[in-house]
């Protein structure tokens, strides 16, 4: 026969389980607010924090730059993307406009042509590309800006560059100050790549580090 202490002792185990998974969770969120913060500080930047939302302010080689979390529909208030704002000033063509091409795009390639065409093979798959003036054009073939702009393509869930503003997305968020150096590096890159292909210097970028 079932014991009388069953019921108490499933309710007992259940309460476990579910402080357990609270306790988890609490965890979590505190490694990940104070990896914000240690990543912040390391690079001399502001760093801000809210139930909703982690965000970075600073500025990379004198531009503005931010890196925040963000909700999607699914993620139902829980942060569930990183996203990268850069300003990149003089360091691309104001008429540069390129995305990465979403699913929906490939489906329609096959009924209409997307966007404008560079005369790379692998630029034209992966890209959307508007308003190419023979500047443009010129700058995108540059074997030395192909490599970074390939590389940020394929880190990044997204990755656009419009208005003179560089817009990166990752899924997921980093609980760790190296995993947010990881995660800046591909488009940190990019940005100097465009920059060097106006023919400047780069301007120095100082990094305060903190002991942590």
């Amino acid at each position: 026969m079932p014991s009388a202490q069953s019921p108490y002792l499933t309710l007992a185990l259940a309460g476990l389980l579910i402080g357990a998974i609270y306790y988890l969770e609490a965890w979590y969120k505190r490694r990940r607010r104070q990896a914000w913060r240690i990543f912040a500080t390391r690079q001399g930047w502001t760093s801000s924090q809210s139930d909703e939302a982690l965000e970075v302010q600073g500025f990379y080689r004198g531009r503005p730059f931010s890196l925040r979390t963000e909700a999607t529909t699914l993620s139902q208030g829980d942060p569930a993307i990183t996203v990268l704002r850069m300003e990149l000033s003089d360091a691309a063509p104001p008429e540069l406009l390129l995305e990465t091409k979403s699913l929906r795009d490939t489906f329609r390639m096959r009924f209409s042509p997307v966007g404008e065409k560079v005369g790379d093979v692998e630029l034209d798959t992966l890209l959307n590309l508007h308003n190419l003036s023979p500047r443009t054009r010129e700058l995108l073939l540059t074997p030395s800006l192909r490599e970074p702009l390939m590389h940020a393509y394929r880190y990044y869930w997204r990755l656009s560059i419009f208005a003179g503003t560089m817009e990166a997305e990752r899924q997921g968020v980093p609980t760790s100050p190296e995993k947010l150096e990881a995660l800046i590096a591909p488009a940190l890159a990019l940005a100097d790549a465009l920059h060097l292909s106006t023919g400047q210097a780069l301007p120095p970028h100082s990094r305060r580090r903190a002991q942590s």
